[in-house]
């Protein structure tokens, strides 16, 4: 991962992205029924990082692909160019609701004192003031820490 603020040079485009996969599949609701979802996995051609996200079966069959994917790639960037922002990555996860969802994992941390920590966001909720809000309190936890010794 980039460190903040070092985006690859060349890419211009915030929604710029690299397709490595798509996973067709059943999403399995509260009450079991089943939602046919795609997973969608991609790398920001901006910063490098690769993450994972969800759409519906039928926004994938609408053509609505590249522009989701797009769309999510801006998201990602916007949170890699925030200050202090040194990793990310996703993973998959059970909500508060028990669904299985993707998950942002954002390091977020000091690079003169070493000291990060972890700010979990859902991928679909990425954009929300929620996620620069999660940012900032990892941060804001990395600050309280203070400066270790020797630093």
């Amino acid at each position: 991962m980039l460190q903040a603020g070092d985006a690859l040079s060349g890419s211009a485009d915030v929604g710029a992205y690299t397709p490595v996969n798509t996973v067709h599949t059943d999403r399995v609701n509260n009450d079991g029924t089943l939602t046919p979802i795609v997973n969608i996995t991609a790398v920001s051609d901006l910063y490098g990082v690769q993450f994972t996200f969800t759409i519906l079966e039928s926004t994938w069959q609408s053509n609505g692909g590249p522009e989701e994917t797009a769309n999510r790639t801006s998201w990602v960037n916007a949170i890699c160019a925030l200050p202090h922002v040194q990793g990310f990555y996703t993973e998959q996860d059970q909500g508060n609701d028990q669904i299985l969802y993707n998950f942002a994992v954002i390091t977020v941390g000091d690079s003169l004192t070493g000291v990060t920590d972890v700010a979990r966001v859902r991928m679909d909720h990425l954009n929300s003031p929620g996620a620069f809000a999660a940012v900032d309190a990892a941060y804001q936890r990395v600050l309280a820490m203070g400066t270790p010794a020797g630093a």
